[in-house]
């Protein structure tokens, strides 16, 4: 076999194993060694400059959109002041994924008001920055929530009303994202919205766990 139909079959061979490849970054790597074999025939060796051309086109939109990847995957600096709720929450999500999920939010106040009545359709998933808010079944407290507590994330995740009152204790500062922009995100970008409903678990679970624990020990009473 000749040099040309090397690197023919090389072309060739590279675009059929990208089909087998899912991670994007590495699909266009392949796919970009592939046409630059493709390249390499079509004008060094076959003369074809215009399937040469194309195979151009194709290089260089894949190493711009590679660049851009590799771009957006860098770590990014998390601000000291939410380090914390990066550390302790958000931890599986990268530090762009967590910068581009924040700055979607909108960071308000409230002081000795309701966040949410029981009963309600919720369009807002909220979490407390600072101060403390109570959750009430019945008017009766059944739980205290502080900074890195989520607020209305079962109605969030279930499209149910809410179940419990929440007011603040005093001035509670949240950060606010509005449900119907983050559900789209389920489409647009089904990978961060699998880390959000991971994160949400993980705050139900913390939160669940000490109420379990109290009814337990009532019982044993």
């Amino acid at each position: 076999m000749n040099e040309s139909l090397i690197i023919l079959n090389i072309g060739y061979a590279l675009t059929f194993i990208a089909l087998a490849i899912k991670e994007v970054l590495w699909l266009r790597i392949t796919l970009t060694a592939a046409q630059i074999s493709l390249f390499t025939y079509h004008y060094f060796y076959a003369g074809n400059n215009s399937a040469a051309f194309w195979t151009a086109i194709f290089v260089f939109v894949n190493t711009y959109n590679i660049i851009k990847i590799l771009l957006e995957r860098r770590p990014k600096i998390i601000p000291d002041e939410i380090r914390d709720l990066y550390e302790g929450i958000f931890k599986n999500l990268t530090t762009s994924e967590f910068l581009y999920f924040w700055n979607m939010g909108t960071i308000k106040s409230v002081t000795d008001g309701y966040f949410i009545h029981s009963g309600e359709k919720q369009n807002n998933l909220l979490l407390v920055l600072s101060g403390s808010a109570e959750v009430e079944v019945n008017e009766k407290p059944i739980a205290i929530l502080e900074r890195g507590s989520f607020i209305a994330e079962i109605s969030f995740l279930t499209g149910e009303p809410a179940s419990a009152d929440v007011h603040a204790k005093g001035e509670v500062i949240f950060i606010s994202w509005k449900s119907d922009r983050l559900k789209n995100l389920e489409h647009e970008n089904s990978s961060f919205w699998m880390k959000l409903q991971h994160a949400l678990s993980e705050d139900l679970i913390r939160k669940v766990r000490p109420q379990a624990k109290r009814e337990s020990q009532i019982e044993n009473d």
